[in-house]
């Protein structure tokens, strides 16, 4: 049985008015992290290939009184990710703070019996999706001396049975962020890597399997999508972060990195 703690609040005030793009914005943990932006007074653009996300955006908007927009878009489209990058500077003059790239899939197997297709869409999505956001942002994001959070996971850092595809992707994640963060020293980079998190998919597993998952954690307990949300706002804000050009962070409740 999963026991939420308490949601703190915190205020960062370079974030009011800052223009963020999110992908896969349209529930679960990508909804929390637009909500926690919302919060900021952040103007939003809401990425997703679910057309769930128009209503998402609408709600947010009523529900928080700031600026969101959204796109309907694969993170697989070069030409379409610099077309929803376009369009979401555009009315700000060529502006753009922050890139949270959260898009991501599972298609789950052993190695040995892992078709192509398999390997092949957790990959383009969840690695090369976030290349290609960052690659159409980047000049943007160079300007503002701006922020790029990408969500990895801890199965990127401590891998995990039945998923070899998408922990080499979010293990790319890790490696691919401190790279941007080399290349682009003004951008602060930061790859959050969450650990079990109650959602829609962790909801359909079995009681076993939670118990298993959360008797991993210190907190003995899964994580809400509103702690990952809330430190992905961490991460984007400049308070305590001006020195930090590149993290690594673990929100994972605690659970220990040698498996």
């Amino acid at each position: 049985m999963n026991t939420e703690a308490p949601k703190p609040a915190a205020v960062f005030p370079d974030l009011e008015g800052k223009i963020v793009l999110i992908t896969g914005a349209g529930r679960g943990i990508g909804r929390a992290i637009a909500e926690e932006f919302a919060l900021q007074k952040s103007h939003l653009m809401l990425v997703d290939l679910d057309p769930r996300v128009e209503q998402t955006a609408a709600e947010i908007a009523a529900a928080y009184g700031t600026k969101t927009d959204f796109r309907i878009a694969s993170v697989t489209d070069s030409a379409r990710v610099k077309e929803v990058v376009e369009e979401t500077v555009e009315p700000y003059g060529k502006q753009l703070h922050v890139l949270v790239n959260n898009a991501g899939i599972t298609r789950d197997g052993a190695a040995m019996r892992m078709s192509d297709e398999n390997w092949e869409a957790v990959i383009s999505t969840n690695l090369t999706g976030t290349h290609n956001f960052c690659k159409a942002s980047i000049r943007y994001l160079r300007k503002a001396n701006g922020a790029i959070v990408n969500i990895s996971s801890i199965s990127g850092q401590i891998g995990n049975i039945g998923q070899t595809n998408y922990c080499a992707a979010k293990g790319g994640v890790i490696a691919y962020t401190k790279a941007m963060a080399a290349e682009y020293p003004g951008v602060r980079c930061t790859a959050i890597c969450p650990g079990f998190i109650n959602t829609d998919m962790t909801a359909r597993l079995p009681s076993e399997v939670w118990k298993i998952a959360t008797g991993k954690t210190k907190l003995k307990r899964a994580g809400e999508p509103w702690e990952i949300g809330q430190a992905v706002v961490r991460a984007a804000a400049a308070y305590g972060n001006t020195y930090a050009p590149c993290a690594i962070v673990t929100v994972a409740g605690g659970m220990e990195l040698g498996g």
